[in-house]
């Protein structure tokens, strides 16, 4: 396993400081708090994701806003690919490395860049996955066509997000976990848990807000990826999207 670093970017929006700021604050204890708060379902919710792949051998993979690494270990591990994870957050990639080191995956590659302008040339892989992503960056569509980019044509581009729970009679259950338990909860983990408290709620509702489902399908159309399919799952708390690349399966 290798980890690189991409030249920085100047000229960050402003707005991008905060979850940059809330990620490298979190990036050391991350994982069993994120099983906590999530019930349990943080690792199914992974399993479902890379379950959705296809992984012959030989393939090339990105995992995109890889974090701690998780989801690219779970795909090192199916199969005989090779995976390249990206992240912005230096927090998250020592992180992934320990996880990388610890577990003896061989078969990851760590690389620290931007979604808006990713490292690679045109079709460089077979798979692009990302996680947690698109509430992060300002034009989800522009990154779209960004992650389409290095897909090869007939290449699966897959996603997992936290969703908001389209059934009335959940989403209450969902709004008192999102905006009092969390926040309550996370005072007693450490200060970047406590942001991530208040801070988690409000961005995931805000941005379907924004966004429905059928406007991040339209935006997945119009990068290439037509008829994506989309999976519910723990009462509507996570989604997962996955669908191909237009063009030729080479």
């Amino acid at each position: 396993m290798a980890k690189t670093k991409a030249p920085p970017s100047d000229g960050m929006p402003a707005q991008e400081h905060l979850p940059l700021h809330l990620f490298n604050g979190i990036a050391s204890s991350y994982e069993r708090p994120a099983v906590f708060f999530s019930y349990g379902q943080y690792r199914r919710w992974h399993r479902f994701l890379v379950s959705r792949l296809d992984l012959p051998p030989g393939s090339r993979i990105l995992d995109v806003s890889t974090g701690t690494g998780l989801v690219a270990m779970d795909i090192a591990q199916r199969s005989q690919v090779q995976v390249v994870g990206i992240d912005l957050s230096d927090g998250m990639l020592a992180a992934a490395q320990d996880n990388l080191r610890r577990r003896r995956v061989q078969n990851v590659t760590l690389v620290q860049g931007r979604a808006e302008a990713l490292p690679f040339p045109g079709a460089a892989f077979d798979v692009v996955v990302f996680s947690y992503l698109l509430r992060y960056v300002q034009d989800p569509l522009a990154v779209l066509h960004e992650l389409s980019r290095v897909l090869r044509p007939g290449g699966q581009l897959a996603s997992l997000e936290f969703y908001v729970p389209p059934n009335p009679a959940i989403r209450p259950l969902w709004m008192a976990h999102s905006y009092l338990w969390m926040p309550l909860a996370t005072r007693f983990l450490s200060p970047g848990w406590r942001e991530v408290g208040t801070f988690l709620g409000p961005s995931i509702r805000a941005f379907y807000k924004r966004n429905s489902l059928g406007d991040l399908g339209a935006m997945w159309a119009t990068a290439g990826v037509k008829d994506a399919k989309v999976k519910l799952l723990s009462l509507g708390g996570a989604v997962v999207m996955w669908g191909r690349k237009e063009g030729a399966v080479a």
